[in-house]
């Protein structure tokens, strides 16, 4: 009986490990809360055991649980922060060619997935079967778990002003343990992709006549703004945009509104009024625009408004697709469609794997994590991951140049807005942050980059929109501007719009920029640490 007990014991604690791990986090402030935290997630597992009366056939049941659990472990070491929203909604979006791109980057890691889960089950399938836990046992037991939380609930109830209690049953406490959290977190995805979006009209309308217009909008992807050379950054990542001088806008203070593309992304292209969002492809549309859409990235509802749209298959391994693949489609498409377009390019940009991300002629920095053999980089190899980061930056670099290039043969007025959806943590600091998703987010992952170029025939023609974007180069700015301000510089009014609102106007105040720490929860990105 006691060998019995003691894999049951080594079972129990591997589906406790997930919430053990939390404790090596900044998460929680004190003692009360790590208490609380093994005590509701031991609660939460108990359950089962307290219902069903064979734990062989329990702890098989629980498999799911046991084959999540490494990878839990994995991340929460890895990002010093518990899988949340941001990381379920990738998982949820994100293609399986691109989900196997990230799933490789993990190496041999990867194969102690399923070898933990054999070794789990193999266990699980060792204990007897005719063991049972008798029914008055499990009573007890239920009994007081019971007795537990409600002694918990009223303490906090009427405590709470006198005596700080852990908090046991609360909110707070259940987003951390395992396996709640995935539970909360896929709850709220769940109910924000049941959730109808109806796509409301803004009633765009063109107000210059029938002048021509090119607007064109290039969003990055996980680039962060210290590490453009014209940003300031030591090392000559952007060689092209800095020959620009002048002619290129920067705007070094800017932040997302979130550190994943899925929150992100949506924000720049679309504004959301509750049950109802509004579209810039479909603004620009009524407008009298002819729209196209070119990404490196899955579809999704806003894109394929677009009256030509083409995207990475998700079939199509990404490391196959460079951003400079999206070049030819666009320029076919400025010759053909039309005098007054608006142009979308979504790349991939700076997305891990970053050694995937860029031509053997930006390759400037090493040795990279491909020079190292190495995938997923750990805190010590922070030199490498940031000179494979850094290539990715100048592969950006070559890319906008060629875009501007483009424009620049343009005789109509011709306008460019490079915005990048997130940035990226790069090992910045003692938490040893990596990539992006996490929860709460940092700056490095909040602040991003904009640029803006405009032509000579589109600064005669708005003069008073380039003096407006060179006014407010210093000022704070937040990527939910970047759309009042794209439909402001392709002089399109609609319904709601604001001057105040487009950094394209002298009389721009973005106001306090709040930041998503979660699917729904905001903070002033002031506070953000």
């Amino acid at each position: 009986m006691t060998k019995t007990l003691f894999k049951a014991g080594l079972l129990a604690l591997w589906l406790w490990l997930p919430s053990l791990a939390v404790l090596a986090t900044d998460h929680l402030q004190s003692a009360a809360d790590a208490l609380a935290l093994l005590c509701f997630s031991a609660f939460v597992l108990a359950w089962p055991f307290v219902l069903l009366p064979r734990p062989r056939y329990t702890f098989l049941l629980l498999t799911p649980l046991a084959l999540l659990a490494g990878p839990y472990c994995f991340l929460t070491f890895f990002y010093h922060s518990v899988p949340g929203d941001a990381l379920v909604l990738s998982a949820w979006q994100t293609s399986w060619a691109q989900t196997r791109e990230v799933l490789a980057s993990f190496g041999w890691l990867l194969w102690l997935v399923p070898a933990s889960t054999l070794a789990y089950v193999a266990l699980a399938w060792s204990l007897p079967h005719t063991w049972r836990l008798p029914w008055p046992g499990r009573q007890r037991v239920m009994a007081g778990l019971l007795m537990f939380a409600m002694l918990a609930f009223t303490g906090r109830t009427f405590l709470s002003h006198s005596l700080r209690l852990p908090p046991f049953f609360e909110y707070s406490t259940a987003s951390l343990a395992f396996p709640s959290n995935l539970a909360l977190s896929a709850s709220r995805v769940a109910m924000q992709a049941a959730r109808h979006v109806d796509f409301a009209s803004l009633d765009g309308r063109y107000q210059d006549d029938s002048a021509p217009v090119l607007v064109v909008l290039v969003i990055g992807e996980s680039l962060r703004t210290d590490h453009l050379g014209l940003n300031g950054y030591p090392r000559d990542t952007t060689p092209g945009l800095a020959a620009l001088g002048p002619e290129l806008l920067s705007f070094r203070d800017v932040v997302s509104n979130a550190n994943w593309t899925g929150k992100a992304m949506p924000t720049m292209v679309s504004l959301s009024d509750g049950s109802k969002r509004a579209s810039l492809v479909q603004t620009f549309h009524e407008a009298g625009f002819r729209t196209a859409w070119f990404s490196n990235q899955e579809a999704d509802d806003i894109s394929r408004m677009a009256d030509v749209a083409e995207h990475a298959s998700g079939s199509r391994d990404y490391h196959l697709r460079t951003d400079a693949m999206l070049l030819p489609l666009f320029e076919s498409f400025l010759r053909q469609a039309g005098p007054r377009q608006f142009v979308v390019l979504h790349t991939i940009g700076s997305h891990i794997y970053y050694d995937e991300r860029y031509g053997a002629d930006s390759r400037k920095f090493a040795p990279t994590l491909a020079d190292l053999g190495l995938n997923m980089p750990r805190p010590q190899d922070k030199q490498a991951a940031i000179n494979s980061y850094d290539n990715t930056v100048v592969e950006t670099d070559k890319l906008l140049v060629r875009v501007i290039d483009i424009l620049r043969k343009e005789q109509r007025p011709s306008v460019m807005l490079f915005a990048s959806d997130h940035g990226e943590n790069l090992f910045d600091d003692e938490r040893g942050f990596f990539m992006h998703t996490q929860s709460p987010p940092t700056p490095y992952d909040l602040r991003v980059p904009v640029l803006a170029w405009m032509n000579q025939s589109y600064r005669q023609r708005f003069p008073e929109r380039a003096a407006g974007l060179q006014a407010n180069l210093n000022r704070p700015i937040s990527n939910t501007n970047v759309f009042p301000t794209l439909l402001d510089l392709g002089s399109v009014g609609w319904r709601g719009a604001d001057p105040r609102r487009s950094f394209a106007r002298r009389e721009f105040d973005a106001g306090k920029r709040m930041v998503y720490i979660n699917l729904n929860d905001m903070v002033d990105f002031e506070s953000v640490k």
